[in-house]
């Protein structure tokens, strides 16, 4: 509970650069938030989802803003007892896990979209090979998994951080994940975001994560979340396509 505690609640404890924000209760800048929403409601519009997984959802920020904003019904997963008890207090989410993310305790194909940001990196690269096996079995739309931008490994944040262990590209993080989930690499900056498929969205991979990022896109520019356009969207937009 110490550490729990400190984690979530000392803006000085590692990883660094937080900026207080799990005292708020989601990322570790204050203007990030408006990032995952726009990439949320996103996703939710492509899936037409109605039942959302958050896994790693710690004090439940993003769980609260699907399930008052998006309509949804949301699980959120954490090991954290401490930022579980937050989240069904502080910010009302209903239905909480405390489970490991490597053995999710959800039937197959149950959740219609499912959220997993800033967790797997903290893993060893056979537990996030497990961890991806289990976010596949429990998506039957579409995944979205994100992790921090390989770059930082060499920045600030890599030299104060002494808890994450994969500091990973998206083409990496993609090839751990099960082939069956079609797992698409996806250009956002600042960090390492892929995509996987369930079997409702079997075959349409490429198709799906383009409209995604378009629908991203456009609601960050909108939040005032993006600063440019990513500099490899039209490579991404090229493979999707099966242009070379």
């Amino acid at each position: 509970m110490t550490f729990d505690r400190r984690y979530f609640e000392d803006p000085d404890f590692p990883p660094g650069l937080k900026g207080g924000d799990e005292v708020r209760g989601y990322g570790y800048y204050p203007e990030y938030f408006p990032t995952v929403q726009g990439q949320l409601s996103a996703l939710v519009e492509l899936t037409s989802a109605r039942t959302l997984a958050d896994l790693g959802c710690g004090k439940g920020a993003l769980a609260a803003y699907a399930r008052r904003d998006l309509g949804l019904q949301v699980v959120g997963l954490d090991f954290s007892s401490y930022a579980l008890g937050y989240a069904a207090r502080g910010n009302g989410v209903g239905w909480t896990l405390r489970a490991a993310i490597t053995a999710i305790p959800l039937p197959e194909g149950c959740c219609d979209a499912v959220w997993c940001n800033g967790v797997l990196q903290y893993l060893e690269a056979a537990e996030a090979r497990a961890a991806m096996a289990e976010i596949a079995r429990v998506t039957r739309g579409v995944a979205f998994v994100s992790n921090i931008a390989a770059i930082h490994a060499h920045a600030e944040w890599g030299r104060r951080d002494h808890l994450t262990r994969l500091y990973l590209r998206p083409s990496a993080w993609a090839r751990l994940a099960p082939a069956a989930a079609a797992p698409v690499a996806l250009p956002f900056e600042g960090e390492s975001a892929i995509l996987l498929f369930g079997p409702a969205c079997a075959g349409e991979s490429g198709a799906l994560a383009l409209r995604f990022m378009d629908l991203a896109l456009a609601r960050l520019r909108r939040l005032g979340a993006l600063e440019r356009t990513p500099p490899t969207l039209a490579a991404f937009q090229r493979r999707c396509r099966g242009v070379r």
